[in-house]
Parts: structure tokens; sequence; C-alpha cells
């Protein structure tokens, strides 16, 4: 009997110190997107926005925000088999003033009537280790155009706050307002305006989806 149970207590002091490692495996900490494990991840609306700007009747480079974003990554073990799908809260576009309300009238936004925006990548193109060209298709104020962001991908490692495997990205795109709809104040001839090219800069983290 103290023979087996020596033994058995062997084992389990062996199971445990392996733990740790394979943990370690199943999350790393790497700035290599093909270490990353494969599989579905939620973003981390905490974490993630976007930032557009438009030049301002030639005055300034206006800038705002959308927060609250929802969406998800379906992670291939080839990175370039990857799926990825953002919604985009309208109502919840930050200025820092009354224009916030305004953007979402018919002129611009018409959240009303379009509440959500929605990008669903149709392709990615893997450009070493960290960098992609993501395309598809963006869904806003009622039209669908294809768009190009140009990603980075930053990092993979547990974060220590919440002790869960984060992975960010980060990324740019340029779209115009034009091709949803959204003319007003569109600068014509030798008039100023509001530009109709319009910056995306992108922040997004991403965590392992929750299994049921």
């Amino acid at each position: 009997m103290i023979k087996t149970t020596a033994l058995s207590a062997a084992v389990l002091a062996g199971m445990l110190s392996i733990a740790p490692a394979m943990a370690d495996q199943q999350q790393p900490e790497t700035d290599n997107i093909n270490d990353v494990p494969a599989g579905n991840y939620t973003i981390d609306p905490l974490h993630s926005k976007i930032t557009w700007g438009v030049d301002h009747y030639g005055f300034s480079h206006y800038e705002g925000q959308f927060v609250d974003l929802s969406g998800s990554l379906r992670l291939g073990e080839d990175p370039a088999a990857s799926n990825l799908k953002i919604e985009i809260p309208l109502n919840k576009v930050l200025t820092g003033s009354d224009l916030s309300e305004h953007l979402q009238g018919e002129k611009f936004f018409n959240s009303a009537e379009h509440a959500t925006a929605t990008f669903t990548s149709t392709s990615i193109e893997i450009d070493g280790d960290d960098e992609a060209t993501i395309t598809g298709n963006l869904a806003l104020n009622g039209q669908t155009h294809p768009v190009e962001i140009d990603a980075e991908f930053n990092r993979g490692a547990v974060y220590p706050f919440d002790e869960k495997y984060h992975i960010g990205f980060n990324g740019e795109a340029t779209i115009k307002r034009s091709d949803f709809a959204m003319n007003y104040l569109i600068p014509e001839d030798d008039q100023q305006g509001i530009s109709d090219e319009v910056t995306l800069h992108i922040e997004a983290e991403f965590v392992p989806e929750k299994t049921q």
C-alpha cells in the first residue's frame, strides 16, 4: 500500500509539473500570429475602438470614435483562412460635443433606420508574421461596398488584470462617405466642405470565445 501511494504521488507531481508548460503552449506570449492558437475569439469592447477623421473645411482634421464594438474572429490554423466580423453601433459615436447626436441624423449615419454598420471579411492576405491585408464588405447606411484594411498583429499574451488570453491588432483604412449615401457638405468645385474621404484607425483586442 505504501509503494502504491508513493507511486501515485510521484505520478501526480509529474502531472502538475507538466500542466503549467502545457498551459503556456496553449496561451503563448508572442508577436507572431502563426503562434497564436487557432479557434474562435470574440472582441473585447473595453479595449477596442475605431477612430475616424475627416478634413473640416481645411480648418482641421476632425476626429471622432466608434466604441462598444462587437464581433468575432475565427482564427484558422493558417491565419489567411481566418474570418472576421465586426459590428459597429452608430449611436455610440463619440465626439465630445453635440455633434454626436447630429451625426446620427439623416444627413450622416441615419442611425434611426440603420443602427449598425457591419464589416465582414472576404479574404485575408498575410504579409510576414505580423501584417495582413484584410478585404471585406462594409454595410453602412443601407449601402454595401468593399473595404481594405491594412492590419498589424501586435501581441498575444495573458492580460494580468482579467487573467484571460488577449490578442491585439491595429489597422488603417480609407473609405469614401459618398459610397454610403452620405453626401452632405462634400466639397464641390473649388468650395470647401467636409471631405469625402474618411480615415479609419482601428484598435481591437480579442479573447477566446466562451465554451458552453
